[in-house]
């Protein structure tokens, strides 16, 4: 094969831009612009060669045949590639033997680029030159950035060039290659012309299948779980799982993803039984994945004996022995507990102990160490058993003892700030036998536990506990670190049946604390408000501190107004908060911090006057051109008013006759243009709006200016802007609004004659557009709205409003059908409204989106008076705290869906109602409890709307993360009294 000059680079940008090459069409899927070829018969030639011929990738000759049979020319191999590949094909390259004129210079140019292949040591191109097999197979592997490797078959691979090896291995395991009728590879031939065509059809093809998702197993892996696989890395979180055995939906408890995102394990909330499970996925393509597996019942697979030894019970007068035994499952998973199991000795009688895995052969007569005995065990119902001889030994005792190391579940650090968490020390022990004991055996009758300094931690027998490591039961001691302090301590535990001693140093380490606090200026403070003050803490180590238990570890008092850290529990930050609203006049406030470690500082802070409107800045959230005789509003939601520190002052809850309240009046020139409505100009105690009328054409200043609470102007606060009234003659064109997303509720809203009364509606707003570009609202009667969408029911205008666009349902509500049609496995359709001005007759289309998605919490606002900035003081009742005291903050809280719509939340149990009147249940997960002293509460249901806290403190705190129907919103909770 010529010699080519490859560029890594360039590889590398082809490969993606085959990934990227979308309009490319899969033989499957090929059906416009289909070309015939009378010389190319009919099968997988003619499919792949009449597909790549109809997008323009190949072609025939002149006299209207393909000619599969003859040899590829270098130089359409390269045009044949740039066209499937869509090559960049700018620039040029110096071929000796390829003139620029040449059609195939620029498809050699693209090639050449791309590093797909280029020219031999002569720098010549050979654009004439056949294409063997052999050099297909490497262009095309370099060209889509194939890779693998297979064994090759082939019957003549030996006549394969060493260069071409690795290019056809990988070729032939992507399906790319195949071999002919005999075996053979035939590397030195020339490649066809309907042979290439092919190779770049399965090319194409796999590189499409590898860009969609696909099941590739499902199998069972334990009694209650099944594992999916795919053949590539999806999005975990839009796969959706539906299993079902035959016609009957499984119950899914929890979806668990490997790293890679390739395969998923579904648990069941039930076990696995005999039948074929099918998994659906949804959400990853435009249909369902499925695979199915078969699986059988639960049963027993393998019994085993746990020791050859049978041991002998501790009481010197006692006649029995015992032994350990396991039951394992055809997945290789412990059923001992819950399988019953027959046990035969050769002498005595045997017990069987299920729970614990033990069988107690008793009755036998004077036992001793050496004696033998067999013991049979059977389950019946498989008739699977197993047979042992044991050799009656000495009865079991704690010999050794190791201990492993130190152990947090939320693997934190031992320390002074972290002393009120759990610490344990993992603890391996066995008996003289080798065999692994477990918690129980450590008891005051067996080892004895010691600590040298109980100051820094300490323990004792009765400590010994079996915790969960990494799903596995384990032993552990648990250090009492309620009132450590900074240091070391050796932990011993001394077995007292053979003397051995086990030890581990255990370290507390000195806690944070803050060292050096700098406090900066803030850019501005204000009487009558709060101002967040800059600071910057560090430890003695120069470790920056942010933890609000450390900061909040400092003194810090100010000569005026109170100052304190303050947590932010939505930013999970701290903030210093110099609290200045008793504060009425300008003036200088001290700030003083102590340290933990004493040191002192100072910031005095120039507290300015109290903010004050003074100017109105502008209007917003309001179209202020009007057509004659219609109406604008300006509320106080669209005057934007500034202080005297150019910052917005809302003037909410600020206007009226009494002091410190204010007034926004509006004057125009003349009452020609424009005119109040029932004379009312001003913003004030009896009128939150001014209403403004349309009269006659024209363009009007409207002049808006702040009064005192006596009515008088303030000085500079004016704001003027221009209204346009216009008539329906003026407009130049039309437009609509976009129209939201339209919620089908019809089957829990059934349409009736009371439509207007419909909630999940959307207004359609139509503008007149004046030769100027300025857009204005034209009343709906100047129209009228028709939709050709099945389904979709138009809302005549009520009082002068707006048209409605509602889904039509039929049946009875709860029970209803939607009419709205929807393509297969859809949950979405296309709707149009036609709009036609009735002056003129033109039509206007505005296309929107239909979905079936229910309606979910989508944003919260909960009372300032209840939750304020993330925090909430909750009251305990004998110290206890439960869901219904958590569920009271939503009390008066603002909350909507996705689609704007007003939901209601129960501030008893957090029951979520929709505006459609379907619900949804709130649950409530506490985390992160701090506790005053001695951790001593306790947390019961958590995570449900049932949770409850009793041994609930003043002043401790926790984070509760309510979630609603899937919405979760933090809240710092702190414990009041009443």
């Amino acid at each position: 094969m010529a010699k080519q000059k490859t560029s890594r680079k360039a590889f590398a940008t082809t490969a993606a831009a085959v990934m990227a090459a979308t309009a490319v069409t899969p033989v499957a899927a090929f059906a416009a612009s289909k070309t015939s070829f009378p010389d190319v018969p009919a099968g997988e030639y003619a499919d792949a060669i009449n597909n790549l011929a109809g997008q323009g990738i190949l072609n025939g000759f002149e006299d209207g045949t393909f000619r599969p049979n003859d040899p590829v020319l270098r130089e359409q191999a390269a045009k044949i590639l740039a066209t499937a590949l869509k090559l960049d094909a700018t620039g040029t390259e110096n071929y000796p033997d390829v003139s620029t004129d040449n059609w195939s210079y620029k498809y050699i140019v693209a090639v050449t680029k791309a590093g797909i292949f280029g020219g031999d040591e002569n720098g010549k191109f050979n654009p004439f030159n056949n294409l063997t097999r052999q050099e297909a197979a490497k262009i095309i592997v370099q060209a889509f950035g194939f890779t693998g490797s297979t064994e090759l078959t082939f019957g003549d691979k030996a006549n394969i060039q060493s260069w071409a090896v690795p290019y056809v291995k990988t070729a032939v395991a992507n399906g790319i290659l195949k071999g002919d009728d005999q075996g053979n590879f035939n590397p030195n031939a020339n490649i066809k012309r309907g042979d290439f065509a092919l190779m770049i059809q399965r090319a194409l093809n796999a590189v499409e299948n590898a860009k969609t998702p696909k099941v590739e197993s499902v199998s069972a892996i334990n009694a209650k779980s099944l594992e999916v696989k795919f053949n590539k890395a999806v999005d975990d979180t839009k796969a959706k799982f539906e299993v079902k055995r035959g016609n009957i939906t499984a119950n899914v408890s929890k979806i668990t993803w490997n790293k890679d995102k390739t395969a998923a394990q579904i648990e069941l909330a039930s076990k696995l039984f005999a039948g074929d499970y099918t998994v659906n996925v949804t959400g990853l393509t435009d249909k369902a994945l499925t695979g199915t597996v078969k699986v059988e019942n639960e049963k027993v697979a393998k019994i085993e004996f746990a020791s050859d030894l049978a041991i002998l019970a501790s009481s010197s007068s006692s006649n029995s022995v015992s032994v350990g035994y396991k039951v394992y499952n055809q997945y290789g998973e412990d059923i001992t507990a819950k399988t019953t199991i027959a046990a035969t000795p050769s002498s005595g009688s045997a017990s069987v102990d299920a729970a614990k895995g033990i069988i107690t052969i008793s009755g036998l007569t004077n036992p001793k160490a050496g004696d033998k005995l067999s013991l049979t065990l059977v389950h019946s119902e498989t008739a699977t058993a197993t047979s042992k001889v044991l050799t009656v030994s000495d009865a079991s005792k704690v010999s050794d003892v190791t201990i492993e190391g130190l152990y947090n579940a939320d693997k934190k650090e031992l320390s002074e700030d972290n002393k009120a968490n759990d610490f344990y020390l993992l603890i391996n022990a066995k008996d003289q036998y080798g065999n692994e004991l477990k918690a129980n055996d450590l008891n005051p009758n067996s080892v004895v536990v010691n600590s040298s300094n109980p100051l820094v931690a300490k323990a004792t027998v009765s400590d010994f506990k079996e915790i969960t490591v990494d799903g596995k039961k384990r032993i552990a001691l648990k250090l009492d670190t309620s009132s450590a302090t900074a240091g070391k301590t050796t932990v011993s535990i001394i077995s007292l049946a053979s003397a051995k001693v086990a030890q581990y140093e255990v370290e507390v380490k000195e806690g944070s604390k803050v060292d050096n606090l700098v406090l900066s200026q803030p850019e501005l403070a204000v009487a009558k408000e709060k101002v967040v003050l800059p600071f910057e803490a560090y430890d003695k180590q120069g470790n920056k501190v942010d933890k609000y238990e450390l900061l909040n570890a400092v003194n810090i008092s100010s000569t005026a107004g109170s100052v304190k850290f303050v947590k932010d529990a939505k930013a999970n930050t701290t903030n210093l908060v110099l609290d200045l609203t008793a504060v009425n006049d300008p003036t200088k406030v001290t700030v003083t911090a102590i340290t933990p470690t004493q040191k002192v500082v100072n910031l005095v802070v120039d507290v300015k006057e109290a903010a004050k409107p003074v100017y109105i800045a502008g209007v917003k959230d309001v179209t202020t051109n009007v057509e004659e005789g219609q109406n604008f509003e300006l509320g106080l939601s669209n005057i934007v008013v500034k202080d005297q520190y150019e910052r917005e002052f809302p003037l909410t809850n600020k206007v009226g006759a009494s002091a410190g309240n204010y007034q926004v009046k509006a004057t125009i020139p003349s009452n020609t243009v424009l005119d109040f409505v029932s004379s009312q100009d001003t913003i004030d105690a009896n009128a939150d709006k001014i209403v403004l009328n349309g009269k006659a054409k024209g363009t009007e200043t409207v002049t808006l200016k702040l009064l005192d609470n006596a009515g008088n102007p303030i000085p500079g606060s004016e704001y003027n802007f221009a209204s346009r009234v216009s008539a329906a003659d003026e407009y130049v064109s039309y437009e609509v609004k976009a129209i939201d997303p339209l919620y089908d509720d019809s089957k829990v809203d059934i349409n009736s004659a009371t439509d207007d009364t419909d909630t999940y509606v959307r207004d359609v707003v139509v503008y007149g557009v004046l030769a100027n570009g300025q857009k204005v609202v034209i009343p709906s009667s100047a129209y009228t709205v028709t939709s050709p969408t099945k389904g979709i029911e138009v809302i005549p205008p009520q009082s002068g409003g707006s048209y409605k666009l509602n889904v039509e349902g039929a049946g009875n509500a709860g029970e209803g059908k939607s009419l709205v049609q929807y393509a297969k496995d859809a949950t979405e359709a296309k709707g149009t409204a036609v709009i036609t001005i009735n002056a003129n007759g033109k039509q206007l289309t505005q296309e929107f989106t239909i979905t079936q998605a229910k309606p979910q919490v989508a944003s919260v606002k909960f009372d300032k008076a209840k939750v304020d900035d993330g925090v909430a003081n909750v009251q305990h009742t004998d110290n206890a705290i439960s869901a219904v005291n958590l569920f009271a903050l939503v009390g008066g809280a603002t909350v909507e869906d996705q689609y704007g719509e007003t939901v209601t939340i129960s501030s008893d149990n957090g029951e979520i109602t929709f505006a459609d009147k379907t619900t949804a249940s709130s649950s409530i997960l506490v985390t992160d409890y701090t506790s005053v002293g001695t951790a001593n509460h306790t947390i019961t249901a958590n995570g449900t709307a049932s949770v409850a806290i009793s041994g609930a403190d003043k002043y401790e705190t926790f984070k509760a993360t309510f979630n609603f129907g899937g919405y979760q919103v933090p809240v710092k909770v702190v414990v009041v009294d009443k």
